[in-house]
């Protein structure tokens, strides 16, 4: 699908859904009777649904995430897959989706949990969320605003065009500074609650929305730069490979990729994950419940605490997965080419003679089981100077041979029992000593809710004689 110029003449046509959108529930106030509360409900419902629509819109941003991140209100951590080049086309009435957006879009997972907890704690002091959401007329305001933002997306970021002009970051960043913004708002008016507060909270809701628009129009103002984002304006270096059929070609191990994904999110980041889902399971029942939260919203929100850890590991996966799964080495001439064969694009290069300090990983489980080797090497000088990860690769010694690696051995160092028995043992104390904590009554006196922020700490222990059993 080609990418057109983005029109801003149209913008103002496309911000008319949302405009309407904002109006409805506010009129269900001012000439149906609705408590001041309803909206306030209806609009943080809305805020919860920015942020899942920002995740699906950053996979298309055409533009490369920018280096400067740190000043944001989401934190998305460096990536290898952020650096990847090219793209994939899903459909051909679609946009190209970009691998290199994936690290935005899981982001969007974790950070919209957070919002939502900042969002849900004023609102739950004063609503009672539960029983407004099974009027008829608050849903039918909720799928209105939903559905203005379907169709102002629709209309100014994909028709448009606009999606080709904006970096992935832009994307998730924009929704993520206006929802801090109107949370903040909708906190000061639970304080209140009186209807003409919350119409000047709709009008500040529509100016808030306006921002980005009014920006992208030329407009200028501090809040109003603020609000509609970090510059997009980012390019990508040209990368110069020869032409000519390379002499060799060296894919990874598939299997060993996928096992070695799986081992690094859960060894990683999965700890830190169990414990946003426990806040979950036990912040949504103590929001929603008026504080004698039901059997069943006590289900409920475990079923979603799980379903979020599944969604964000399985995002982390992913993401690591589109890293290497695809990756194969080419050797034309004297260069090293790494080429990307899902988004059929080659993703950097090196002379041969400046591969240096070569290393086999010892730490990968999956190296150890598949017979495969994963190599770490230094290229380029200088401020170019970097650190590479090359494989993992089935047949090691034909790899460093055919591209001339400075490697003695690809032979592991055999592992220190002791320390591998430490490791599984206390791993599987933790894991006896959760269950005895968190289902029977012989645990401790301490409350057993602390569990999984605790757990981040107690992995750390087997991890560390883990790490140890490698010489």
């Amino acid at each position: 699908m080609p990418a057109p110029r983005y029109d801003a003449t149209r913008t103002p046509l496309g911000f008319l859904p949302v405009l309407a959108a904002n109006v409805l529930p506010l009129a269900g106030v001012v000439w149906f009777g609705w408590e001041p509360e309803t909206l306030v409900a209806v609009y943080a419902l809305e805020l919860l649904v920015m942020l899942p629509f920002a995740g699906v819109k950053a996979l298309f941003a055409g533009q490369p995430p920018a280096s400067d991140r740190e000043n944001g209100v989401f934190s998305v951590s460096e990536s290898d897959l952020a650096g990847k080049r090219g793209s994939v086309i899903v459909h051909d009435r679609l946009p190209p989706v970009y691998p290199r957006n994936v690290p935005f879009t899981v982001a969007v997972v974790s950070g919209g949990v957070w919002v939502g907890f900042f969002v849900l704690a004023p609102v739950s002091e004063v609503v009672a969320v539960l029983d407004i959401l099974g009027r008829p007329g608050v849903l039918l305001s909720v799928v209105g605003l939903v559905a203005g933002q379907v169709v102002e997306t629709a209309h100014t970021y994909f028709l448009s065009g606009r999606y080709a002009e904006v970096s992935p970051y832009a994307v998730v960043e924009i929704p993520a500074r206006q929802g801090l913004f109107l949370s903040m708002l909708l906190f000061v008016v639970t304080l209140g609650g009186p209807t003409s507060v919350l119409v000047a909270f709709v009008v500040v809701k529509v100016l808030v929305e306006w921002s980005g628009v009014r920006a992208e129009r030329g407009g200028t103002g501090r809040l109003t730069g603020w609000l509609s984002g970090p510059d997009s304006d980012t390019t990508t270096d040209s990368l110069d490979v020869p032409a000519g059929r390379p002499s060799a070609t060296v894919g990874v191990d598939r299997r060993s990729v996928a096992a070695a994904a799986v081992w690094r999110v859960v060894s990683e980041t999965g700890p830190f994950y169990v414990v946003l889902a426990g806040f979950v399971w036990l912040g949504v029942p103590a929001f929603l419940g008026g504080g004698a939260p039901s059997l069943s919203l006590w289900i409920a929100s475990g079923l979603a605490g799980l379903l979020l850890l599944g969604l964000m590991l399985a995002g982390d996966i992913v993401e690591v997965v589109l890293v290497d799964r695809w990756t194969t080495y080419y050797r034309i001439e004297d260069l090293l080419v790494v080429h990307d064969r899902l988004t059929d694009e080659p993703q950097w290069t090196t002379p041969l003679d400046e591969l240096r300090d070569a290393t086999v990983v010892e730490t990968r489980p999956s190296d150890r089981y598949f017979g495969t080797r994963t190599i770490t090497v230094t290229t380029g000088w200088d401020t170019d100077e970097t650190e590479r990860t090359l494989g993992p690769v089935s047949d090691p010694n034909a790899f460093v041979q055919t591209f001339d690696i400075p490697l003695q051995s690809t032979g592991l160092s055999p592992l220190d029992r002791r320390f591998v028995g430490a490791a599984v043992g206390s791993a599987a104390l933790i894991a006896v000593g959760s269950v005895v904590v968190a289902a029977t009554p012989v645990g401790p006196s301490v409350p057993w809710v602390l569990l999984p922020m605790s757990l981040p700490f107690l992995v750390i222990v087997p991890m560390g004689f883990w790490k140890l059993a490698h010489p």
